[in-house]
């Protein structure tokens, strides 16, 4: 088993920190399956048999480039240590309820990965425009503004999960985080909904949680302990649908 290595906190994405805290090239070298986003969250980050794809808010996927920097990531090198067909998942609460089941049968404060390959019969995602203005917005106000919706029907691919424990709520989304990227790698981004025909998943769990503080002087002055629930929330849950 592997570690979950972590770029930052969900609570300093949520309150404005933006800056590139790692390389691609970093980050692969610790996991090769994850999600997060991009410097000035200039796109959703989807990380796939160790290729790191960016879902670009015009709605276009391309590779990483191995310098591109990230202001918030989580990866890991994926333990197939549990494998199990779905099917006819109506929507995405079904899909994380099966899930969960297996979370509390393996135990409720791990840390895990999961892989799902499939054929959806519709997936709703999100990406977002790079922020060009500084001081950032929060990622609250940001999402108001400057976020991209899409809807791909009839597609088969692939979704990159990750689940965090009750205790860890704030430095990650507590419960799963959900990105989506297609077979042909050219529909992707951060996953409010999807309705799945069949799939076959691959999930297990981490050895531990290894963290990259971040060294800037915008992070270091930040005060993390005021994040509302609702801040946090708004990052994972924000949509229409």
């Amino acid at each position: 088993m592997a570690f979950m290595y972590q770029v930052s906190t969900l609570q300093a994405l949520a309150k404005g920190d933006f800056y590139g805290n790692a390389k691609i090239e970093e980050l692969l070298a610790n996991g090769d399956i994850g999600l997060g986003t991009f410097e000035a969250v200039d796109g959703e980050m989807i990380v796939l048999d160790g290729i790191c794809y960016r879902a670009k808010a015009d709605g276009t996927v391309e590779i990483a480039a191995a310098d591109a920097a990230t202001p918030f990531a989580s990866v890991t090198y994926l333990n197939k240590e549990l494998t199990f067909d779905l099917k006819n998942i109506a929507d995405m609460s079904g899909l994380l309820a099966k899930l969960d089941d297996v979370v509390k049968t393996h135990g409720e404060n791990n840390i895990y990965a999961c892989r799902i390959d499939g054929s959806f019969h519709e997936v709703y995602v999100r990406s977002e425009m790079k922020q060009h203005s500084e001081p950032y917005k929060t990622f609250a106000k940001v999402l108001e503004t400057d976020q991209r919706e899409f809807e791909f029907k009839n597609v088969s691919g692939s979704l990159a999960c990750v689940y965090f424990p009750q205790y860890m709520d704030g430095l990650n989304v507590a419960g799963w985080h959900v990105h989506f990227i297609s077979d042909d790698r050219t529909m992707g981004g951060h996953v409010f909904n999807c309705s799945l025909q069949e799939g076959k998943a691959y999930m297990g769990r981490t050895e531990g949680f290894s963290f990259l503080v971040p060294k800037t002087r915008f992070f270091q002055k930040l005060t993390l302990t005021d994040v509302s629930k609702e801040e946090i929330e708004s990052v994972e849950k924000a949509g229409n649908k």
